[in-house]
């Protein structure tokens, strides 16, 4: 095991895998609730992207592209409350971190996939994190934007910053400026802030994002840190260098099992949406920790 863990500092490069258009979306109706998901299922080796609260699969568009490319399968979900998919019917249970991998887990068995790499930003690491944790399908797992937790308030303020911007993860409802302001700060800028992201962030269920935060703060899932430092399953962590929400020190501190290549990787000049905005940088990590999985 590692203590004081490494940091390999990348380059910014944006020209990655152009953002083909990928057909139309699959709906699927599990564990009582209407998802929308990318699906692409005539590769090998499937690998779930999940993405962050209040935004969409359709940030994944560099991704999905370059995996296809190498001959994976994959599903890209639009969470429950989120983008295409229906606002959860049954909230309570729904929106939180067993309940988004529980979604997840009956999307696996509609697909019939018993071995999949999961690849999670901000919300959708911590889902990933829960899986790794809990479902034995899940051989491997990249994370940016979600340091691994145990999830108790103290625990929370000695891995994320405190900011204004980080109150809105858990807001229920949303202004015009609030939007605006959380849109942004995921996105890495306003410059990353397009329209349709900003209608995304929108069109997101408040309950989604204040029912998380309170069953997180109620412990209501599995020890993050825990996983990292015991499950020997490879795990990948990159982290923007202008991150807004995640200390890097404190990703440095975890006493990592199976940490890729014994680094946090840390892209220059992103924020908390690294693959978004240095798409040739993040596919490199990607497609390279993916090989690794493919050639074990």
């Amino acid at each position: 095991m590692n203590t004081g863990v490494a940091v390999q500092l990348v380059e910014c490069k944006t020209n990655g895998a152009p953002a083909h258009a990928l057909g139309p979306s699959t709906k699927f109706q599990v564990a009582g609730e209407a998802i929308s998901a990318m699906v692409e299922s005539a590769g090998s080796n499937p690998v779930v992207f999940l993405h962050s609260n209040s935004s969409t699969k359709d940030l994944w568009a560099h991704q999905l592209t370059a995996v296809r490319n190498r001959g994976h399968a994959f599903l890209a979900p639009d969470l429950p409350g989120h983008g295409e998919s229906e606002d959860a019917r049954f909230p309570e249970r729904t929106y939180s971190l067993p309940g988004y991998a529980a979604v997840i887990g009956s999307l696996l068995d509609s697909m019939k996939w018993t071995s999949v790499d999961v690849v999670g930003w901000s919300l959708g690491g911590h889902i990933g994190l829960e899986l790794l944790a809990t479902d034995r399908r899940v051989r491997s797992l990249l994370i940016f934007g979600a340091p691994p937790v145990p999830l108790r308030p103290q625990s929370l303020g000695e891995a994320f910053h405190e900011s204004e911007v980080m109150g809105l993860t858990g807001k229920r409802d949303f202004s015009e400026s609030d939007a605006f302001a959380y849109g942004c700060a995921i996105m890495g800028g306003e410059q990353f802030l397009t329209s349709e992201m900003l209608r995304h962030v929108k069109r997101t269920d408040g309950r989604a994002r204040e029912m998380l935060f309170a069953s997180v703060m109620h412990g209501i899932g599995a020890d993050e840190l825990a996983a990292a430092e015991t499950i020997d399953k490879p795990l990948c962590v990159v982290h923007g260098e202008r991150e807004p929400f995640v200390r890097l020190d404190y990703l440095q501190k975890i006493r990592y099992r199976a940490l890729w290549r014994n680094r946090v990787y840390l892209i220059s000049g992103a924020g908390h949406a690294p693959h978004w905005q240095c798409p040739q940088s993040f596919n490199e990590i990607l497609l390279d920790f993916l090989d690794g999985q493919r050639n074990e």
